[in-house]
């Protein structure tokens, strides 16, 4: 009996003994684990620290944040201070088809809100078959207009207004009112229709106080006032400002394939374009003859922003393609002289996926009653 008792002892010993040795392997089985994760992690931080890091070094900027962004918008403007009762003048200015010559076509016809601020190619008035640019985030163009007709670096004799020469979207507003491919309206019947309407002075005086004068310059910079609200904050401006966890790996090994492939020597700054840079550097623009618009005089074009790109197709200036992935390719073979792999545009296009940002809801106004 006792010798049954003392091998049965000896047996539970033993399996105490290999049940220590099994929670020992587990246990150290977990924290390779938990130290393979926990590097694995580590390493894709810095990798993608890296990648953030590489971005600034190449110029490229998130959007500024809420002071420093009213500070820009403030900078450029002369009367409006961006107050809100200024923006909502601007917004109703907009929208208002009455300030165009036909009185059908307001600044949303053609720079329309609802599809990310473009619209579709329209023929008429557009003999050069120039697809209208974004509205969006366009105060941080250095340059407006495929020519470059306005811009931040202007002279005092190629800058024809009463504006400063950084005051581009208010420049861009009063040159829009009166263009033969834009509004084509008659700014002078413009600015007595609104002194006429009561309505429409009531706007003003809230604006800017009741003893305002209505002038061209006051109704392009209300203009700007509600054109330089409508910007983007996206996962990528997120990214550069730190957050590593924004982008996706694959986003962020896109945007260093679109570094490292020298795409980021046009699109760069805060907008990722908008300045004005050499066109057809290695090789000459397939469509270049659709629509006819051609370089300026020192081969320059300007550079479209790549903010919500993927969803403002048709691309290039003449709307030849309507596939992104077809405009990636030939931008890399005419700019930088390569012909970039399927898996390559792949990856810059995941990383335009992250440029697309979400603009805020937006009440469409009630027009003042202006008369006839």
């Amino acid at each position: 009996m006792k010798a049954r008792t003392k091998v049965s002892i000896s047996n539970n010993a033993g399996f105490v003994g290999n049940k220590k040795i099994l929670y020992s392997s587990i246990a150290l089985s977990i924290c390779i684990v938990f130290l393979s994760v926990a590097f694995g992690f580590t390493d894709m931080a810095l990798r993608m620290q890296e990648i953030i890091d590489k971005a600034n070094a190449s110029g490229l900027q998130p959007l500024p944040n809420d002071n420093k962004l009213l500070s820009m918008q403030r900078s450029m403007l002369n009367v409006a201070k961006m107050t809100k009762e200024q923006i909502e003048l601007g917004k109703i200015l907009y929208f208002d088809p009455r300030l165009s010559g036909d009185k059908q076509h307001s600044c949303n016809s053609c720079h329309n809100i609802s599809l990310f601020g473009v619209s579709n190619i329209n023929k008429e008035n557009n003999p050069k078959q120039l697809v209208v640019p974004t509205i969006f985030n366009v105060m941080f163009n250095d340059t407006l207009y495929y020519q470059g007709e306005i811009s931040k670096t202007d002279r005092a004799d190629k800058n024809t207004t009463a504006f400063g020469p950084n005051y581009t979207v208010a420049r861009a507003a009063l040159k829009a009112l009166s263009a033969d491919n834009e509004m084509r309206g008659d700014i002078s019947k413009i600015v007595s229709s609104i002194a006429k309407s009561d309505e429409y002075m009531s706007y003003f005086k809230r604006a800017y106080g009741t003893k305002v004068k209505i002038t061209p310059e006051i109704i392009a910079e209300s203009l700007a006032s509600f054109i330089m609200t409508l910007n983007t904050f996206s996962r990528y401006d997120d990214f550069l400002a730190g957050n590593i966890k924004a982008l996706s790996v694959a986003e962020a090994e896109g945007l260093e394939v679109f570094i490292d492939n020298g795409c980021v020597a046009c699109h760069n700054g805060i907008n990722l374009g908008g300045s004005m840079q050499p066109f057809e550097v290695m090789r000459q623009y397939r469509f270049k003859s659709q629509g006819g618009l051609e370089s300026d005089s020192n081969n320059m074009l300007k550079v479209s922003t790549l903010r919500n790109v993927t969803v403002t197709s048709p691309y290039f200036h003449n709307g030849a393609f309507t596939r992104l992935e077809d405009a990636v390719k030939e931008m890399g073979q005419i700019q930088i002289g390569i012909t970039l792999s399927s898996k390559d545009i792949k990856k810059i296009i995941a990383f335009f996926q992250s440029l697309r940002g979400n603009p805020s809801s937006l009440e469409l106004p009630i027009l003042p009653f202006m008369g006839q």
